[in-house]
């Protein structure tokens, strides 16, 4: 499933060959085929690879993943050490620390940075990894204040950090933008599915809302895990909202979800990094109710494009969703507040533009 990270390493690809610079990709080849198919359909190069998982979390799935990927490991280098001096890339930018840390006899500090798309905990674990990498990099590139300020806080030097805001090529066609019509009020909550989302406190905050509003609707995007989905729905039958909730799988075609909401909601209960989510709201001109957590508040200014609340109180996320559910004024404003600041702010030139400066490349045409 392609995810944040995929969907902002393709926006940087594409930027960057607009530019005439020269893109591979390397991926593992444990993955479900929709980010390589993704690739093949833009002409970009790919190296499969077996990189993958370790870790020291003493589950047998963990185990077992771990022992298969330093099985794999001498010949992981031998092919990567061959793809390098095939390719002699002028920049490496790489996404992923498990990644990082099989590769890291290879990586040169004038030649690998690691773009960081998650709040790094601070534990000694983590610690310890994130300064072996320090060593063997020239930059972090973090995707927000949230994400360099969780490395800054685990000791990295802050020479070597930069903060690159993610960015986006505009979703939405600008002469077909207005959301499909409905007697509902549609509140959506869009990503994976599993417990660090908030979609537990979602349904506490919606069920007296559902009550009080009865032409409210919450819809529920994405996969995600089994066991936590049927959690979902034994809770939304528990507090009689299971016939107000859609459910959809996870839906590659961006425009077919935000047109269909009028609210996006993103109550996670971690420390999301920059979420993807929000900034697609933006640009298709939706107010966003978002937690307190992680870089949503760099993306959602409280009372301007979006409302912000703290995470788990599921009161305070209903009284947020209460207010938009009375107000359309409210929500006009906010909704174009959100797009106007989509536009001017996370845009993919902005994006690629840094990207650009840090990684030190000349358009190439």
């Amino acid at each position: 499933m392609v995810s944040g990270k995929e969907i902002m390493s393709l926006e940087l690809s594409d930027g960057l060959v607009e530019r005439g610079q020269s893109v591979s990709f390397v991926t593992s080849f444990w993955n479900n085929g929709d980010f390589p198919s993704r690739l093949k359909q833009r002409g970009l190069p790919i190296c499969t690879l077996p990189i993958g998982f370790i870790s020291a979390t003493l589950s047998w799935r963990c185990i077992d993943m771990t022992m298969e990927q330093i099985k794999r490991w001498p010949g992981l280098l031998w092919n990567y050490s061959r793809l390098l001096r095939r390719l002699n890339p002028c920049k490496v930018v790489h996404t992923n620390w498990h990644h990082v840390l099989l590769l890291l006899p290879l990586l040169r500090p004038d030649c690998d940075v690691y773009w960081l798309h998650e709040v790094v905990p601070n534990l000694a674990q983590y610690r310890r990894v994130f300064h072996l990498i320090e060593r063997r990099v020239g930059a972090f590139i973090c995707v927000s204040e949230a994400t360099a300020a969780a490395l800054r806080a685990i000791g990295i030097r802050d020479d070597k950090i930069r903060v690159i805001r993610n960015g986006l090529t505009d979703p939405a066609d600008p002469h077909n933008s207005a959301r499909t019509p409905s007697q509902q009020l549609r509140f959506g909550i869009i990503g994976q599915v599993n417990p660090w989302k908030g979609h537990l406190d979602l349904l506490e905050a919606f069920a007296p809302i559902s009550r009080k509003h009865r032409n409210t609707e919450l819809h529920i995007f994405g996969k995600g895990n089994a066991d936590y989905k049927s959690e979902l729905i034994q809770k939304s039958a528990a507090l009689g909202v299971v016939d107000r909730l859609c459910w959809h799988d996870y839906v590659t075609d961006r425009s077919a979800i935000y047109r269909n909401l009028d609210v996006c909601v993103v109550p996670s209960l971690s420390a999301d990094p920059f979420p993807t989510t929000a900034l697609e709201a933006g640009f298709f001109g939706l107010p966003a109710v978002v937690t307190r957590r992680g870089g949503l508040p760099e993306i959602i200014e409280h009372e301007v494009n979006g409302l912000v609340v703290e995470a788990e109180r599921p009161q305070e996320l209903a009284a947020a969703l209460c207010r938009l559910a009375e107000d359309p004024a409210l929500r006009h404003r906010l909704g174009q507040n959100a797009r106007n600041r989509a536009v001017e702010q996370f845009g993919r030139k902005r994006f690629v533009d840094e990207f650009q400066r840090v990684l030190q490349l000349q358009d190439a045409i």
